[in-house]
């Protein structure tokens, strides 16, 4: 994933024109224009509609606090039916400023996507397919990564891409045991040459199935407005006429569009129509491209079930047009945690309860007597009025009680207004020591929620894995991009085509695809892997396996797929949706600033600039917009 450059100026829109920009690209990247998530054949100008595979959405999504959205803020079908298009068959494209590749990076588009393009090229150098310019600017080499052919089978078996009307883009399942990634259907001889002792696993998977397979409800079963807030008085799993996670079986909980979607046609017959496009690549008659690792996250756009010559098994398909055995993954939802969306009768100062057990207190001179036990991660309005008995803080608050700074996280307006704020422009806040996010427009708070910083708190960023302190803008926004567990991080496809240099700040070892402070864990409530030292040897662990005599790319590592709204504001520091752990208010992670799902698509589409229809990343700056102030404190 790396970070991308950030320069230029602000672009001084309104807020209704980029709320509008906002809207427009949360129906582009939803709309049926670009597909379905279960590969069909689509024309190019079809109408918008909602995504296979994705829930319906609720009544509710197209209303702003409960109202319908003014007309002027309505978005246009996408992509326009009256523009030539080009379509995106690499798993990323490169966005350039220039029509040449070693202009500017402005970001990148991912597989599937069709963009508004230039009647003509701009020229050929480099390119021999042409460079055409794309909306809202740049350009994109016809070629290797885009094509001008709508009918070609990649954009159709790729499907309409993230979903945004949802809090995570895709569907996600975490692996159980390693796997290999088909590339495609696999007979059942090939299963069991692949997959070490497969007979007992389907044997112990029948037995278990019911349990091992069951979810909770989480991040997609909280109804949510348009802009990505939660909408009051809904219970979680009220989604209208939308189905919940409870409702949903085992096919559309990995990505399909029920549980009897059939074979798509890219796959029919045993063989693969299409070309390999991921960044393991293979002999064009291997069986398989890399294995998965136990604890891998896998972001899924569609599943099916086979029949016995494949020994029955249902396989999902990632992002990448891969395919992974049902059996070896496990559905998960994500946390249904969210802040609270600020309003006259419920804004600052108030806190957040962070620890389990927790009860408030009443105060009589100077002795303080627990009280009644809070609910986790309740929120409590405060005065503003403080006392301190024993050297711990006590805040009141507005039912004349008081919590302890041990037990909560507060969000309080700033002593002082920093620069942005006296603009009227908007900012984020983020408090270390509270574990807290605020939303600003201007001096104007408009959300609050907790957060999961650096694992070291306050300590010093340089050499721990505390976050960066000081005054920022987002440098890049992507959609989604993929974190591992050795700080690297990539947004897929060829790496030092979309991503700038690494950073190798604080010792890290820059590797290929980029890095990142964050060390995503390696599963829920653990701690990452350590790094081996240099020259040591890895030892495979048993089971893993080998592709040929070469052992798999990635042995030692684990990966965590798309993960969801990452916006970088620092060299190797971004805030990011963790799809992976519920323990927000808690330091947790290496350096980036984790938030739910429901909160980072909130931020996502909230903060500026937004991006373009179609695109998948952006680069902030002169070209597309400065990005949003962030102002990180201890």
């Amino acid at each position: 994933m790396g970070a991308l450059l950030s320069s230029g100026k602000p672009h001084g829109a309104r807020r209704a024109a980029r709320l509008a920009l906002c809207l427009a690209h949360l129906a582009a990247l939803t709309a049926a224009a670009c597909g379905c998530r279960k590969p069909a054949d689509v024309p190019a100008d079809a109408g918008a509609a909602a995504p296979a595979g994705a829930d319906a959405a609720p009544a509710e999504l197209a209303a702003i606090d409960g109202q319908a959205a003014p007309a002027e803020l309505v978005a246009p079908a996408w992509p326009p039916s009256d523009k030539p298009l080009l379509g995106v068959t690499a798993f990323v494209a490169t966005v350039y400023k220039e029509p040449r590749d070693t202009s500017k990076k402005l970001g990148y588009l991912r597989v599937g996507s069709r963009v508004p393009r230039s009647a003509e090229p701009a020229g050929t150098a480099g390119c021999p397919g042409g460079w055409y310019a794309i909306e809202p600017s740049g350009y994109l080499c016809v070629g290797e990564e885009a094509t001008l052919d709508l009918n070609d089978p990649i954009l159709k078996a790729a499907g309409p891409g993230p979903n945004l009307r949802t809090a995570l883009p895709y569907r996600y399942a975490f692996v159980r045991a390693v796997l290999p990634l088909y590339l495609r259907v696999p007979t059942a001889e090939e299963q069991r040459k692949s997959e070490f002792k497969l007979d007992e696993h389907l044997s112990w998977f029948e037995e278990n199935k019911a349990t091992v397979q069951r979810v909770i409800l989480g991040a997609n079963d909280v109804a949510i407005d348009a802009r990505g807030v939660p909408l009051p008085g809904k219970q979680l799993g009220e989604l209208g006429l939308g189905k919940n996670s409870l409702e949903l079986g085992e096919g559309a909980l990995l990505g399909g569009e029920g549980d009897g979607d059939p074979i798509p046609f890219w796959l029919e017959g045993g063989k693969r129509l299409i070309r390999n496009i991921s960044d393991f690549k293979v002999p064009d008659y291997a069986v398989f491209a890399d294995r998965a690792r136990r604890f891998t996250g896998l972001s899924l756009i569609g599943s099916f079930a086979t029949g016995p010559e494949a020994l029955s098994r249902r396989f999902a398909i990632t992002t990448d047009l891969r395919l992974a055995p049902a059996t070896k993954i496990k559905p998960d939802t994500g946390s249904p945690w969210h802040g609270v969306e600020l309003t006259d009768a419920l804004t600052l100062p108030l806190a957040f309860v962070r620890a389990r057990g927790a009860r408030d207190v009443q105060i009589q001179g100077d002795k303080a007597t627990p009280g009644k036990e809070l609910p986790f991660r309740d929120i409590v309005p405060l005065t503003g009025r403080m006392r301190r008995i024993e050297g711990v803080k006590y805040y009141r608050t507005r039912d004349q009680r008081y919590v302890s700074q041990l037990d909560v996280g507060i969000a309080v307006a700033p002593s002082a207004w920093p620069e942005v704020a006296e603009k009227g422009e908007k900012w984020i806040e983020v408090s270390i020591t509270h574990q807290t996010l605020v939303l600003w427009e201007g001096k104007r708070p408009v959300y609050a929620t907790l957060v999961s910083t650096g694992q070291a708190g306050v300590a010093d960023p340089k050499t721990t894995t505390a976050t960066v302190r000081g005054v920022f803008r987002i440098r890049n926004k992507h959609i989604t991009a993929t974190m591992d567990s050795n700080e690297s991080s990539s947004v897929g496809g060829r790496a030092e085509t979309t991503a700038d240099a690494p950073s190798a700040s604080r010792g890290a070892k820059p590797e290929k695809g980029g890095s990142s402070k964050e060390r995503a864990s390696k599963k829920p409530g653990a701690s990452a892997a350590a790094k081996p030292a240099a020259g040591e040897k890895v030892v495979p662990r048993k089971g893993d396996g080998e592709y040929g005599v070469t052992r798999r790319r990635g042995e030692g590592t684990y990966a965590l797929k798309d993960v969801p709204y990452i916006q970088y504001f620092a060299s190797g520091y971004a805030l990011h949706a963790a799809y992976w752990h519920d323990v927000f208010g808690t330091p947790r992670s290496h350096g980036c600033i984790n938030l739910a799902p429901i909160d980072a698509h909130r931020l996502f589409l909230w903060t500026d600039p937004p991006v373009p229809p179609g695109w998948h990343a952006i680069n902030t700056g002169e070209e597309l917009g400065e990005g949003t102030t962030i102002i990180v404190h201890e």
